[in-house]
């Protein structure tokens, strides 16, 4: 079965920031796209008792908050485990897997028959899917300007989707991109060690919480 992201190198661009909140909630990832929607993540989504759930229109400026107040930390994809990695990868794809279908068959709605009738790509956030038609060469994207500025020609119909997504500054200007490189794919041992020290202090913090802020 086809797919539009084979593997997390395809994020690029559509991944925006992931923030680690230490475990202060169940929920202690959060994972952002840049058409605004992310993905609030337990350590185990997949567990009966995990969470793994879609939301829409977060404010890039709220995640920024949360990383300069200490609340969150930045990670870039090697700082996760693996198997979230691969999560997030499956997720998105679940996601894009009926459009995805209509792309391949070349359905109206997914799919114009000629660059007049296609909707332009503005790299907007909302630009997913947006301006795909086909031509002669196969599919391309409809951009402003000359019908050589489009982008393609692509023979396979996930490639054509990736290329109609928005990309990170489509969601915002760098004031609120992450403060390390979101696609990186090895761990970082200093960034390791933040997360260490935030866990911490979220177990000193609900250890003092449930001692009614008492100290010995």
């Amino acid at each position: 079965m086809s797919a539009v992201f084979q593997s997390p190198s395809d994020l690029s661009g559509y991944l925006f920031r992931i923030v680690d909140n230490g475990g202060s909630s169940a929920d202690r990832y959060t994972v952002v796209f840049s058409d605004g929607s992310y993905l609030a993540l337990s350590g185990s989504p997949t567990h009966p008792q995990g969470i793994s759930m879609w939301g829409e229109g977060i404010d890039p400026a709220v995640l920024q908050e949360w990383v300069e107040n200490g609340e969150a930390i930045d990670l870039a994809l090697g700082d996760l485990p693996p198997h979230l990695v691969q999560h997030i990868v499956d997720r998105n794809n679940e996601g894009l897997r009926d459009f995805l279908d209509a792309v391949e068959s070349k359905a109206s709605h997914a799919v114009a028959g000629d660059r007049e009738s296609a909707e332009e790509n503005d790299g907007s956030s909302s630009s997913l899917g947006k301006g795909i038609y086909w031509s002669d060469e196969g599919y391309r994207i409809r951009l402003d300007g000359h019908p050589g500025d489009d982008r393609g020609p692509f023979t396979d119909a996930a490639e054509a989707v990736r290329h109609s997504l928005p990309d990170e500054y489509s969601l915002s200007g760098p004031e609120y991109h992450s403060g390390v490189d979101v696609m990186r794919l090895e761990p970082d041992p200093a960034i390791g060690k933040a997360i260490e020290d935030l866990e911490t202090k979220r177990n000193e913090e609900w250890v003092k919480e449930r001692s009614g802020g008492l100290t010995s």
